[in-house]
């Protein structure tokens, strides 16, 4: 059997899908509602913000009664999720290895973050490596996830099409955004529950996924787009392959 047709990019969330930053928006969260006399979040409305665009954030607390501008939210969240990564940033499993092995290929990462630039510059900085070509930021977009403008932009950067590439997400914003633009894509559950209809594939954790195992996502998602196969059972059918191959 030949080879699979490699993807032409890997377009990557942040949050919660390569860094383990999740329990730092929630900490920022905490703070940013006990100092203006708020209860915290239920885990509802917990995992409604998974995901979220910074902007979306801001108005969301706003109307939960905190009495700071949009811009004053975003830099009190800011801040405190800036201070957490410095102090340790824990890499989810497989995500580093993966990132290293596309990069060694020769095949082009990219960030695409909700998160602010100032965040996804810090989580970069500690690389030892150039993993990223390009870092496509939430306050650099004018529609955040799930609008599939960040996913858009990334490909037009990196002069490839959507439709070549696989984006990797945690949130079913994220996965939202991704498949509107075309993408294929991978679910790494954290926090919320995804399932088969939300990615192309979803699996438990990135360790132990090839580079060939990537291009038969691309290849797989490609087909059933030209013959119109129903995207429910293209799906399923490519859950339970890829499964049996990790």
């Amino acid at each position: 059997m030949a080879p699979s047709k490699l993807p032409a990019a890997v377009l990557w969330d942040m949050d919660g899908t390569i860094v383990d930053t999740e329990q730092y928006w929630q900490t920022a969260q905490l703070n940013l509602l006990s100092d203006h006399g708020l209860p915290p979040l239920t885990e509802e409305q917990e995992l409604g913000m998974v995901g979220s665009s910074m902007a979306d954030a801001s108005e969301f607390f706003a109307r939960l009664g905190v009495k700071l501008e949009p811009q004053e939210i975003v830099d009190h969240m800011n801040s405190t999720v800036m201070a957490s990564i410095l102090r340790e940033l824990d890499w989810r499993p497989g995500a580093l290895e993966l990132l290293t092995d596309l990069h060694a290929a020769g095949i082009p990462n990219a960030l695409v973050t909700n998160s602010t630039r100032i965040l996804a510059d810090a989580v970069v900085s500690t690389l030892d490596a150039p993993l990223f070509t390009i870092v496509i930021a939430g306050d650099e977009v004018d529609n955040g996830k799930p609008h599939p403008e960040p996913y858009l932009r990334a490909a037009e950067q990196l002069g490839v099409a959507p439709e070549s590439c696989i984006a990797v997400e945690d949130s079913r914003r994220g996965l939202e955004a991704a498949r509107a633009a075309g993408c294929a894509t991978i679910g790494i559950p954290h926090g919320q529950t995804l399932e088969a209809h939300h990615a192309h594939l979803v699996t438990h954790t990135l360790e132990g996924i090839t580079l060939d195992a990537l291009g038969e996502l691309v290849e797989r998602v490609a087909s059933a787009a030209a013959t119109g196969q129903d995207a429910q059972t293209a799906d399923d059918a490519a859950n339970r392959e890829s499964e049996a191959q990790l």
